[in-house]
């Protein structure tokens, strides 16, 4: 596998995290802001350079049931 093709899929994966804040978002509407946020950083993410990259993503507190599916 390439770099471009590694590029692809950095980006493919950093787009469905967003999807899935996005609908995160909907769901908690208490924490609207928080996933909305999230998601802005996943877009961003995505359309930055290809770089080695590690990500975590931290839950407030207050989400319940995400973890321990």
């Amino acid at each position: 596998m390439d770099n471009r093709e590694n590029s692809m899929d950095r980006k493919a994966a950093c787009l469905v995290q967003a999807a899935v804040c996005r609908e995160q978002a909907v769901a908690d509407p208490l924490n609207h802001d928080y996933w909305v946020d999230e998601a802005i950083k996943w877009l961003e993410l995505a359309h930055a350079p290809a770089s080695p990259v590690v990500v975590t993503i931290e839950f407030p507190p207050n989400v319940r049931g995400l973890a321990a599916e």
